[in-house]
């Protein structure tokens, strides 16, 4: 089977890296390229928004990238990796009922926007290199910090060493990063036990269009396209089919064409072909087209 350009939630399982997913899904479905709107741990599961062909270009145009997320965390254990994906261990017996109220005043206090160092394990590139390649050299490096916006927190309990949470965030923010300040507010360490991504978006995990797993490699399997509506806000205009040539050489469209000086969908019969943007007082130019 071999799938138009569009876009699909995928519930990623355990043990896969997001590259992985990615990969497995092109060679099964036959796409010529498929990439995703954020990394999930392989320790990780849950929701990933993925992109198929000329859409892997519209990632940069969705305006509700946040990610809500399940998060079990053990407070009392260290491990290099921040989670259970590397060797841990206990450093101090807690139990965290009795930091009930700490709990609750670290996880308001994190509301808003704030700078997070990132995780010396994780992709991303400092000085063209990986940070975890660095950490597996046991080479230091300057970790640059992003700034985050955390939108929602909510405690659900607290059971001997172990807490279970949810949290919405912006894209890019590092979940482990967020448990290992709590153990800092707590006076320990903490880790990350299970983490499972449960919203992208305004999209649920329970949506009926998201691939469960059991589907993810079932070539017979018709995966359902999400509304592109549902994801990017950018108004839009339809034209005609005599308009697809023009578009697809990354000619110029009259300002006539355009309700106001903005970026713009194009569509042809509802089909996403570019983005346009302003270029002067007479024409719009192509950003992207997806053609």
């Amino acid at each position: 089977m071999n799938l138009s350009s569009n876009f699909y939630l995928v519930n990623k399982p355990k043990t896969w890296t997001s590259q992985d997913l990615c990969t497995k899904i092109k060679k099964t479905y036959k796409f010529r390229k498929v990439g995703h709107s954020g990394t999930l741990d392989p320790n990780a599961e849950g929701l990933m928004l993925i992109a198929t062909n000329g859409f892997t270009k519209l990632f940069d145009y969705i305006e509700n990238s946040d990610k809500t997320y399940k998060v079990k965390a053990l407070i009392g254990y260290s491990s290099p990796t921040l989670d259970i994906d590397s060797e841990f261990n206990k450093i101090r017996d807690i139990h965290v009922s009795s930091y009930k109220k700490e709990i609750e005043s670290f996880l308001v206090g994190i509301l808003g926007s704030s700078s997070q160092t990132p995780p010396i394990f994780s992709a991303i590139k400092v000085k063209g290199k990986r940070l975890y390649k660095y950490a597996r050299q046991n080479k230091e490096v300057d970790i640059p910090k992003r700034t985050i916006h955390v939108k929602d927190t909510q405690l659900l309990s607290t059971v001997g060493s172990e807490i279970e949470f949810l949290i919405t965030v912006s894209k890019g923010t590092y979940i482990r990063s967020i448990v290992y300040d709590l153990g800092k507010h707590l006076d320990t360490e903490a880790i990350v036990k299970e983490l499972v991504r449960t919203k992208v978006g305004n999209h649920d995990i329970n949506d009926p269009e998201v691939v469960m797993n059991a589907k993810l490699l079932d070539p017979d399997y018709v995966m359902k396209p999400i509304n592109w509506e549902s994801l990017l806000t950018l108004p839009h205009i339809d034209l005609d089919k005599e308009s697809n040539l023009l578009i697809k050489n990354g000619q110029f469209l009259s300002n006539d064409l355009f309700e106001e000086k903005t970026k713009h969908i194009v569509t042809i019969e509802n089909e996403i072909k570019a983005i346009y943007e302003p270029f002067n007082d007479k024409y719009f130019k192509p950003d992207k087209v997806i053609i």
